[in-house]
């Protein structure tokens, strides 16, 4: 690894933040007419500060020492830390990697501690985590190294009335004991068409990640979703649920040829009952002018003219027939054909109403065959965030979810995880290729890798940036489509 230029060290740095407030409410200087009463304010304001500033730096001094050459991760399972950790072990570093899965919140309670240098998460430090990293002189700083997100789709070029939902009517779509029978169900503007969910199995990512984000099941299984969800155990068999089958797709739109041709060839066979009926009348004619013949006593070459006619009219009917079987031939194969095309169209337009949720990865593959719902935020504001790169990448869409590695300046400025850290960036793009995850841009990793080998300073987890901890209460009824 390169040399790192040398950080200035951020461990004291809500020391520093604490101290510059009590001396700038000293300094100030009084408004005219300020009394006694807003010095001693002041005064005690820079004495508190002091007090807390000291508190701080005991408190900092106080944190256990780490083991050099040692890096600690503690969080969650599933991400890309695991396969990053046995590239990492692999590429001859002599650093040593240890990692631990309590959770997320017990990993952000030991790095706010001291005892880990970077927490493996899917959600963002919370406010609360932050100030006790703050209240013992720990700068956080949070570096993502992909993203991930569900995908929940009708057939595209069909339409259910609406095409934003909310986090509510989502959940409520495919929650075990949902009333929900039809689109119509969810609200005013959604069309009367019935409604079959479908999706993967427990063993995709995508169920996992779908149960615990929409129907918040920490451990999900068949019994958090709706007892007619349809399971598959490819993303294929979901897909097809939903859009049906190419060929059905083919063979509908030859419908009406199709239709053209059938009513075509039951027209010629009718056309044809009636030259073979015509011949057979011909026939029982020839016959009995035979007969009349010799009765009559004809003369020899007038009854054999006779014997002629018939030979000529069994002739023709028995052409007749010939071409009766042909075209009755013709006429089942094209009714066959007809009715193989109007099966596909029912097949096709029962797929209407059919949903499904996706990986966005899986998604990409085939958004010319899927329609994507845009989906609003928890808070019920209607903002549709339609699922992209962009907006999976930054959290806007609420049904993704980052994969973040958070430290603080204390452990980057240890030259082991600042190491460990850069090997992650550097891999970090191909390695979400490889997950099936979405990857962040190559300029979004640049900037984290400036912060993690010195060349920028790294941008600080503020109080502003953390996310609230509370959650929206799931809607008990359906909530109003999101427009």
């Amino acid at each position: 690894m390169s040399s790192r230029p040398v950080r200035r060290t951020r461990a004291a740095g809500a020391v520093l933040a604490l101290a510059a407030l009590a001396l700038t409410a000293c300094s100030e200087e009084p408004t005219q007419g300020a009394t006694d009463v807003v010095a001693d304010a002041q005064a005690r304001d820079y004495r508190d500060g002091q007090v807390e500033a000291q508190r701080v730096r005991q408190a900092n001094r106080a944190l256990p020492s780490p083991t050099s050459g040692v890096v600690t991760i503690d969080g969650v399972d599933g991400t890309l830390t695991s396969e990053e950790v046995t590239a990492f072990q692999r590429s001859g570093s002599s650093v040593d990697v240890e990692v631990s899965r309590r959770g997320e919140d017990a990993a952000f309670a030991s790095l706010c501690d001291g005892e880990v240098d970077v927490v493996d998460s899917t959600r963002a430090v919370a406010p609360e985590e932050l100030e006790a990293c703050r209240s013992v002189g720990l700068d956080v700083v949070q570096l993502q190294v992909a993203s991930d997100a569900v995908v929940v789709a009708i057939k595209n070029e069909t339409d259910v009335g609406g095409d934003c939902l909310s986090t509510q009517q989502v959940r409520e779509v495919y929650r075990a004991g949902s009333p929900v029978a039809t689109w119509s169900q969810l609200g005013d503007g959604y069309d009367d068409v019935p409604l079959e969910v479908a999706g993967p199995n427990r063993e995709n990512n995508a169920f996992q990640f779908f149960g615990r984000t929409v129907l918040d099941a920490p451990d999900p299984s068949l019994i958090n979703l709706r007892s007619d969800y349809r399971t598959f155990d490819t993303d294929q068999g979901s897909r097809l649920f939903v859009v049906g089958r190419e060929r059905d797709e083919d063979l509908a739109l030859q419908l009406r040829d199709r239709s053209r041709e059938r009513d075509l060839a039951k027209s010629r066979l009718t056309e044809q009952w009636q030259v073979v009926n015509d011949a057979k009348a011909e026939v029982e004619v020839a016959h009995a002018e035979v007969e009349k013949g010799v009765r009559d006593q004809r003369p020899a070459d007038q009854q054999a003219a006779d014997r002629q006619r018939v030979v000529r009219a069994e002739e023709a009917l028995a052409a007749a027939r010939s071409e009766m079987f042909v075209l009755t031939d013709e006429k089942n194969a094209v009714v066959a054909r007809y009715d193989a095309a109007a099966a596909a169209r029912a097949r096709v337009q029962r797929t209407r109403g059919h949903v499904g949720y996706f990986l966005f990865s899986y998604y990409e593959l085939f958004e010319d065959q899927l329609r994507p719902f845009e989906v609003t935020d928890p808070d019920g504001e209607r903002n549709c965030i339609f699922p992209s790169q962009r907006t999976i990448t930054s959290g806007e869409y609420p049904l993704s979810r980052r994969m973040l590695l958070t430290t603080t300046t204390r452990s980057l400025d240890r030259p082991e995880v600042a190491e460990f850290l850069e090997h992650f960036l550097d891999r970090a793009g191909d390695a979400a290729v490889d997950a099936q995850l979405v990857a962040l841009s190559q300029a979004e990793i640049d900037r984290q890798l400036d912060w993690v080998t010195g060349r920028e300073e790294p941008d600080l987890v503020t109080l502003e940036e953390a996310p609230q901890t509370e959650q929206a209460a799931p809607a008990t009824q359906p909530a109003e489509p999101a427009r």
